[in-house]
C-alpha cells in the first residue's frame, strides 16, 4: 500500500494525501478493512508534519472512507451492508459449485450449464422498482448508469440527479427510490439525509477503457499537463495517470481557473483534462494530443456487491 505526494505540485500536501488514499479506495488498491499507516509513520515516510497527516485522516473520516479504532489503528471502512452482500455472494458460489457437482453425477459437463445461461443472450431483466444516481453532472451520471446496465445486463428504471437537485427533492419523491448510487466520497452526503431508510451504494471508479488506452499509448518522453476544474480532484487524477501510464516522466498539473493556464498549454505536448473542461479549453490553441480523463464503475464491484442487492430487493418486491 503506497501513498506518495509531490511537494512541487500547486496542491496542498493535505489534499494530496486525501486524494491518494481516496483514489486507492476507489480503485480497490486499498481494500476494505485494510490498515493504514499511523499518523506518525506516514508523516515520517512522506516527510511532512504529523498535523498535516492528521488533518488528512480527519477529512477522510468525514467522507466516511476510513475509521480509527482506539487501541488498534486506522482502517478503510467496510460497510456492514457490503459484508452482508459478500457473504451472500460466497453462499451463491457454494451453491453453484454444488450444482456443478450434481450435474457431473448425472454425466453433465459445465458446458451444459453455460448453454442454459446463453440460450437467450439478448434477454435483459427489467427490475420492478426505481433507482437513482446522484453525482456532479447528469451527463456523467447517465454514462455511469449505461455502464452499470450493460455490465449487469439489467433494465434499470433509473433517474439521475445532481447534488443540488437531490437536496431539492421532496421527501415523498426521495422515498420513491429503492436505492441510491453515488460516487464513493459522497456517501456521507446522501446518508445525512437518507439515514438508514434507503441503502446507498458507491461503485469503485477507475479510468474508463478509452482513457486507459489513450494513457498507455502516450510516448514515454511526453510533456504532459493535467487540467482539472477542481483542485481536490487533481491528486486522484494524478494517481490514476501514474497507475495506467507508469512510463511517463514529467507530469504537470493546473486548475482551470489558474492565470498561468494559457502559458502552460503552450509548453506541453499532451493535455489531459477532467470532465467539464473541454468547452473552456477550446478557446486556446490545441495541443498535439488532448483527451478527456473519464472514470467508469469497476465491473467486479457491480457484479459482486450491487447486483446481489438489486436481486435481493427484487425478491422482496415479488
Amino acid at each position: 500500500m503506497k501513498i506518495s505526494i509531490d511537494k512541487t505540485l500547486p496542491v496542498s500536501l493535505q489534499a494530496q494525501i486525501v486524494g491518494a488514499i481516496e483514489y486507492g479506495i476507489m480503485a480497490g488498491t486499498f481494500h476494505q478493512d485494510a490498515a493504514l499507516p499511523s499518523v506518525r509513520a506516514l508523516s515520517k515516510t512522506l516527510g511532512v508534519a504529523q498535523l498535516t497527516v492528521s488533518h488528512a485522516y480527519n477529512a477522510l473520516k468525514t467522507m466516511g472512507l476510513i475509521e480509527t479504532i482506539p487501541g488498534k489503528g486506522t482502517y478503510v471502512v467496510h460497510e456492514r451492508q457490503v459484508q452482508i452482500l459478500d457473504n451472500q455472494v460466497t453462499e451463491l458460489r457454494q451453491r453453484f459449485q454444488q450444482l456443478l457437482a450434481d450435474g457431473e453425477g448425472l454425466g453433465l459437463s459445465p458446458s451444459f450449464f453455460i448453454g442454459l445461461l446463453n440460450q437467450d443472450p439478448s434477454a435483459t431483466l427489467t427490475l420492478p422498482f426505481k433507482v437513482a444516481f446522484v453525482g456532479n453532472s447528469n451527463r456523467i451520471n447517465q454514462c455511469y448508469l449505461e455502464t452499470i446496465q450493460q455490465t449487469l445486463n439489467l433494465g434499470l428504471q433509473a433517474d439521475s440527479f445532481t447534488f443540488h437537485e437531490f437536496d431539492e427533492l421532496q421527501d415523498t419523491a426521495l422515498e420513491s427510490y429503492a436505492l441510491y448510487i453515488t460516487i464513493p466520497h459522497c456517501i456521507p452526503r446522501l446518508r445525512q439525509r437518507l439515514a438508514d431508510k434507503i441503502p446507498v451504494f458507491a461503485p469503485y471508479l477507475l479510468p474508463s477503457e478509452n482513457t486507459r488506452m489513450q494513457l498507455a499509448a502516450l510516448p514515454a518522453d511526453s510533456q504532459v499537463l493535467l487540467v482539472s476544474r477542481f483542485e481536490n480532484f487533481i491528486p486522484a487524477m494524478l494517481e490514476g495517470v501514474k497507475s495506467f501510464a507508469p512510463h511517463l516522466g514529467e507530469i504537470s498539473v493546473i486548475t482551470l481557473d489558474d492565470d498561468d493556464l494559457p502559458q502552460a498549454l503552450k509548453t506541453r505536448q499532451i493535455v489531459i483534462y477532467s470532465t467539464g473542461c473541454h468547452s473552456y479549453l477550446q478557446q486556446f490553441p490545441a495541443a498535439e494530443v488532448m483527451f478527456e480523463y473519464r472514470h467508469t464503475p469497476e465491473p467486479r464491484y457491480l457484479r459482486e456487491s450491487l447486483l446481489p442487492a438489486l436481486h435481493q430487493y427484487a425478491q422482496k418486491k415479488g
